[in-house]
């Protein structure tokens, strides 16, 4: 696993279990739990996550679930207004934490492995997604 994918000091246990397709790196939801836990406690911003159904080599981004339609599969965390980021660093974990340990695998009919895409960000990184 590229080593400039995760930030220094990044667990090897949890970078050699991710899933990687380019940039982006998913994980099983108590693995990206566990992800998401150790990026909050270390300055990062998670800004999300998006679920992957992979089925081999093919990533289906919206599975057949319950609804018998394909469905979007996820969490956003935004930054509220004023917030400071180790506020917002230790919300964002929090949630997204509560919604990976809470998300019902029977809720996707469609066979394949379920993996949640975690999007994390630095503080200085945010700042540079800034609009000016």
């Amino acid at each position: 696993m590229n080593s400039d994918l995760f930030p220094p000091n990044f667990p090897p246990e949890l970078s050699a279990a991710a899933f990687r397709a380019g940039d982006e790196v998913a994980w099983p939801p108590m693995l990206g739990a566990k992800a998401v836990e150790w990026f909050g406690a270390n300055g990062y911003a998670v800004l999300g996550t998006e679920l992957w159904l992979l089925k081999g080599d093919e990533i289906q981004s919206l599975p057949v679930g319950l609804s018998g339609t394909r469905e979007v599969h996820g969490n956003t965390v935004n930054r509220g207004r004023g917030e400071a980021w180790d506020s917002y660093v230790t919300r964002a974990a929090t949630e997204t934490c509560a919604y990976l340990k809470s998300f019902n695998l029977s809720d996707i009919v469609e066979q394949g492995q379920v993996y949640f895409n975690v999007v994390w960000v630095s503080e200085a990184d945010f700042e540079r997604l800034k609009p000016t």
